[in-house]
């Protein structure tokens, strides 16, 4: 969805000086200048990239949404663990990319009920092999955050719940555009009515029309007003399609995903965005 967003505006990143590559067009760059690069000067093989992605000249800021930058979705469950197979190679190839630049890294943690199903084979000999691997409380997000912390001590880290997106989403997006910047508003509706049903979304988008908000922050708070008066939609659980054995395992890794979101968010060297309340 926010890398829908962000392709859907790249014209209006452009014209604020920010330039946002396709998510493919960067991962291959990255790995072409790891392999063709690798006996260049790193600033020469920096510039080099960062002209390839059009990131030079009067663009200061490049803005990128590429899930597949700690690893390929086979490898995210492995038998190494969580997201642990290939994810210190990478991240240490983004340290040598970008030596002279400011990284930000934003990380949306998500509950194993609701990630687990997205990512999962629907073979279950596949899947009897596969959650074995998973053998904690819960998916180790913590273990990941510090993984990236200690191989990119310099960059910043921004975190949230993926569950939170529709309270923090004015804050991610602000985060992405990168500061005195404006929120390209194409397909800011489909963020601030997320979780409405279809009768508050109906209503809150003609409200919008004819009274449109101020900020994102305001339309955001709008949105939360409308689900309050004229209700959320109902979201049917992405694990129903899973066998109950299956089930039962998410199950247990829930139970400990609360716990790992607090010491996520209790480290101070992880900016973490919080729903706020109205």
């Amino acid at each position: 969805m926010i890398a829908a967003w962000m392709a859907r505006n790249r014209a209006e990143f452009e014209r604020q000086g920010a330039v946002v590559p396709p998510p493919r067009l960067f991962l291959s760059r990255l790995s072409e200048a790891l392999d063709r690069g690798r006996d260049l000067d790193p600033l020469a093989r920096e510039d080099a990239l960062l002209r390839s992605l059009g990131a030079s000249g009067t663009h200061r800021w490049m803005a990128v949404s590429a899930p597949g930058l700690l690893g390929a979705v086979d490898d995210v469950i492995a038998p190494e663990g969580f997201y642990v197979r290939d994810v210190a190679r990478r991240l240490h190839g983004l340290r040598t990319l970008f030596p002279r630049c400011t990284i930000t890294l934003m990380l949306a943690v998500r509950s194993p009920a609701t990630m687990l199903p997205a990512i999962l084979p629907d073979d279950p000999e596949m899947l009897a092999s596969l959650l074995p691997m998973l053998d904690g409380d819960t998916l180790p997000w913590a273990a990941l955050v510090a993984t990236i912390r200690h191989h990119l001590p310099a960059a910043q880290l921004v975190a949230w719940r993926h569950e939170n997106l529709a309270g923090v989403w004015p804050d991610i997006l602000a985060q992405i555009v990168g500061p005195g910047r404006v929120l390209p508003p194409a397909g800011l509706l489909d963020f601030a009515t997320l979780g409405l049903s279809a009768q508050a979304r109906l209503r809150f988008e003609r409200y919008c029309a004819a009274n449109p908000p101020p900020t994102a922050g305001h339309m955001r708070q709008l949105a939360e007003a409308f689900g309050r008066r004229y209700g959320h939609a109902r979201l049917s659980a992405p694990a129903e399609s899973l066998p109950g054995w299956a089930r039962t395992e998410l199950d247990r890794l829930d139970a400990g995903y609360v716990t790992e979101w607090a010491d996520i968010s209790g480290r101070a060297d992880v900016h973490t965005l919080f729903t706020r309340t109205p």
